[in-house]
């Protein structure tokens, strides 16, 4: 039975803790650098018990095959496949044409198709569900195994010949029935084992088919399917359009429903690996959805990694052990991490921790206002002046809140944050122009000039040399 994440109810679980019986997605478990001799390793620990974590396997990650058929599909539209599908079709329906140049291009672009249909089968085989890189080791290194997918076509080639010479037009038919149903079983032995000799060998290839069971049957019918399309695609649709687009086209739809063909055909490999003995390792597993979280995880911080453990903590009801966390980990170097801030504040508030959300609110505050989260400050500052009277931010986030409060119509509380501001930091240089925006607060919005020209007057008293009294004189001389 399927084991899903127990933060993440709708994602399937890859790790899992013995200790604390919890069962985690990629996005929860914590990801380490193992360091000194093993460099570049990584190491997966459970966030609440800081141990290693155990891998369920592929099979708690992937769906059945037949679950899946709309992804297989849209495989070849990722870059990598689509741009080779594009530029092969071009170079096919440019250069083919009778004589030596047509046949060298026809091998030419058909090889390159099945050299990176064979990497495909390879990669998803193996656990990466990712397209493989496009690149001269991915289309020129290695050809042997395209060599050996000839070679399985000319064996059954010459085996036809022998069956149809010595047994006739009906074992001839027969034995070309079987060997098509077997295909997919000898080109998926090719790649678990790579030798033609064991692909080719009835007793390997019909086992194989054996224990995958029911499944090779359905993978069967939908790997003729998607061997006969083209063909039917060319009858209905392709023949009625301009001779210059056919061979494109034409192409196209073939090399699209390989990249299919071997895709499906890997992923089978990937789903019954532990029937046919084929090994999937953790650290081969891809998909869009690791591959992103991986990208996460090298990106992650200390402070990255603590939200993770706190967040865990908070979905099992544990905030004072959330609390308790923040405070212990972060004691000496502070917090800088917007959304682990936002946690405690928010985790202080609902344990009506008043005193040390006050304290916490400050610097919370300053990282709100660094990152232009206007909505979010301006909540923040209206709980702490509610919580605590003479809480006071810092001189530029009280500055920059009273402009927001400001914007959102908080007339009142915008002039009472600049007045706060005078009168907590008198010595700071956002003084000045806070008298002025309180000021044309009074003037502009609470329509009271007496009250703003008062402020502009007292500003140019006491600050005669400031750089912004030449805009309070134009200003005051506008008020009339």
């Amino acid at each position: 039975m399927k084991q899903f994440c127990q933060y993440h109810p709708t994602k399937p679980a890859h790790w899992y803790c013995d200790k604390c019986n919890t069962a985690l997605c990629p996005e929860c478990v914590e990801v380490r650098d193992m360091g000194g001799y093993h460099q570049g390793e990584k190491l997966h620990m459970c966030p609440n018990c800081n141990i290693p974590v155990q891998w369920l396997g592929v099979e708690n990650i992937i769906d059945p095959f037949w679950k899946r058929m709309p992804q297989f599909f849209l495989y070849p539209f990722s870059i990598r496949p689509l741009l080779l599908m594009i530029v092969l079709s071009l170079a096919a329906a440019l250069l083919t044409r009778p004589g030596i140049i047509g046949i060298l291009a026809s091998i030419t672009v058909w090889g390159l198709a099945f050299k990176y249909a064979y990497a495909i089968l390879q990669s998803t085989a193996s656990g990466d569900l990712t397209t493989p890189k496009l690149d001269a080791k991915t289309l020129s290194e290695n050809l042997g195994p395209v060599v050996k997918q000839i070679g399985i076509y000319v064996a059954i080639f010459m085996a036809a010949g022998f069956v149809f010479a010595n047994l006739g037009m009906a074992g001839g038919v027969l034995f070309l029935i079987l060997a098509t149903l077997f295909l997919p079983a000898m080109i998926i032995l090719l790649v678990t084992t790579e030798s033609l000799i064991q692909a080719i060998n009835p007793m390997m290839f019909v086992t194989l088919a054996i224990r995958i069971g029911w499944g090779y049957l359905l993978m069967y019918f939908f790997y003729s399917i998607l061997g006969g399309a083209p063909t039917l695609l060319a009858h209905h649709v392709i023949q009625y359009l301009p001779g210059s687009l056919q061979l494109f086209l034409f192409t196209l739809a073939k090399i699209y429903y390989t990249f299919i063909s071997y895709h499906l055909m890997g992923y089978v490999i990937l789903q019954y690996h532990q029937d046919i003995g084929y090994r999937v390792d953790f650290e081969d597993f891809k998909d869009q959805e690791t591959e992103e979280n991986s990208a996460m995880a090298e990106a992650n911080d200390p402070e990255t990694r603590l939200l993770k453990r706190v967040n865990q903590l908070i979905k099992d009801g544990n905030h004072e052990g959330a609390l308790g966390v923040i405070e212990s980990e972060t004691k000496e170097q502070g917090i800088s991490h917007l959304l682990l801030s936002e946690r405690y504040f928010t985790l202080l508030k609902m344990t009506n921790a008043t005193d040390r959300m006050l304290d916490h609110g400050r610097s919370h505050l300053d990282l709100l206002v660094h990152a232009d989260k206007k909505k979010e400050a301006v909540d923040v500052y209206i709980e702490c002046m509610s919580k605590g009277p003479n809480f006071s931010p810092t001189p530029g986030a009280l500055f920059k809140l009273a402009g927001w409060l400001e914007e959102t119509g908080k007339n009142k509380e915008a002039i009472s944050a600049f007045s706060q501001l005078t009168k907590a930091y008198p010595q700071d240089p956002l003084v000045p122009k806070s008298y002025f925006r309180a000021a044309q607060i009074f003037n502009n919005r609470l329509l009271n000039p007496e009250k703003a020209k008062k402020i502009l007057t007292g500003l140019v008293k006491k600050y005669p040399d400031h750089d912004i009294i030449p805009f309070v004189e134009r200003y005051l001389g506008q008020m009339g």
